[in-house]
């Protein structure tokens, strides 16, 4: 789960047993008929070990989340609880209330935090931005919906990003350090050669469709290098170094690299790759509809571009803090007008003839 930057105690997943635990509690009080016998025992059962209070205080947080999508009580434990521990409902019409109104908390909550993201130990919602140090003082900087588990070993400090952007500057701090540093995806491994560099794995944006909403091909790993190297080996070949593998590349400064179907090929890696951790979204002759699937990234609700001008070429910086003012930016670059059909529905469509 995430936690503040530096790291503390909860920043660490607990077990899965522990966890159906506390959901079961959870279920139990929303049920609104506990005694105080009933809260002193959920009170023993916390102080009985620190990974029962890790456990409560994680659903607290997934609660945070849950309320600001507005989900309905009961969303998270529908949500998290194995179907086996789903007990039948008592009245079939609740059943199915609450069947709805997880449906739609899902879809709210979904678009502001990937639900697929809440156990993950550090992540990050639509349009926010964080940054981590992790105990050998390796700093992350996580983009907009993304997601990351650590997973440090006795023979590697490794993360694991499950979805998005990360940007990784290794640490030199201590010299006795011999662990390999790695980024894993479902596509590979990405060992840090002595620097820093930027991982993404986002579905690929495709031209918009008759709809104008932005198609998305399947999801591939891209790695960008600013500073040193790093050792890009495909999800076929073992991430540590001493497994030997024919198919890894190293990529150096300036250079990127694509993992996707076994491969490891060159990339054309922007030279401002790592632009959005400063909050900007630098743009050089790419299609307006890439461009705006970037920017959707970073806002909550949909956000589209008509086919008819999802081709014109984009060159300049955009703010991501403020997308509003990204959408007016380009109507300045390109022949577009901002159609707002509602806060949350808005499309870019061509220009109106004066």
């Amino acid at each position: 789960m995430g936690g503040p930057p530096g790291g503390t105690g909860d920043d660490h997943p607990v077990p899965p047993a522990v966890l159906e635990a506390a959901i079961g509690w959870q279920l139990r009080q929303g049920e609104g008929d506990t005694s105080p016998a009933d809260a002193q025992a959920l009170a023993d059962w916390v102080a009985a070990h620190p990974d029962h209070a890790r456990a409560w205080r994680q659903l607290g947080d997934i609660d945070q989340h849950l309320a600001r999508a507005a989900a309905g009580p009961g969303a998270r434990a529908a949500l998290l609880l194995p179907p086996r521990r789903r007990r039948p409902a008592r009245v079939a019409g609740a059943v199915l209330g609450l069947a709805l109104a997880v449906a739609c908390g899902v879809l709210v909550l979904d678009r502001y935090q990937p639900v697929g993201q809440l156990l993950s130990d550090h992540r990050t919602a639509t349009g926010e931005r964080r940054t981590i140090v992790l105990p050998d003082q390796t700093v992350l900087h996580l983009n907009t919906r993304s997601a990351v588990n650590v997973v440090f070993s006795q023979d590697q400090r490794a993360i694991h990003l499950r979805a998005g952007e990360v940007a990784v500057e290794t640490s030199h701090a201590d010299p006795a350090e011999r662990r390999p540093f790695v980024v894993l995806t479902e596509d590979g491994s990405l060992r840090a050669l002595g620097t820093r560099f930027t991982v993404r794995r986002w579905p690929r944006a495709h031209t918009a469709g008759s709809d104008g909403a932005q198609g998305r091909g399947a999801p591939a790993t891209e790695v960008a290098v600013t500073q040193s190297a790093v050792a890009a080996r495909p999800a076929n070949c073992a991430a540590a170094a001493s497994e030997p593998c024919a198919a890894e590349r190293i990529v150096s400064a300036g250079q990127g690299a694509r993992l996707e179907g076994g491969w490891v090929d060159p990339w054309a890696a922007p030279p401002d790759a790592d632009a959005w951790k400063d909050g900007m979204l630098v743009v050089d002759n790419q299609p307006l509809g890439e461009v705006v699937a970037m920017l959707a990234r970073h806002r909550v609700g949909h956000l589209g571009v008509d086919p008819r001008v999802a081709g014109l070429r984009v060159t300049g910086t955009l703010p991501l803090a403020d997308t509003d003012q990204a959408l007016l930016a380009l109507t300045a670059a390109v022949p577009v007008e901002v159609v707002w059909t509602t806060r949350w529905w808005v499309m870019l469509k061509p220009r109106a003839a004066p």
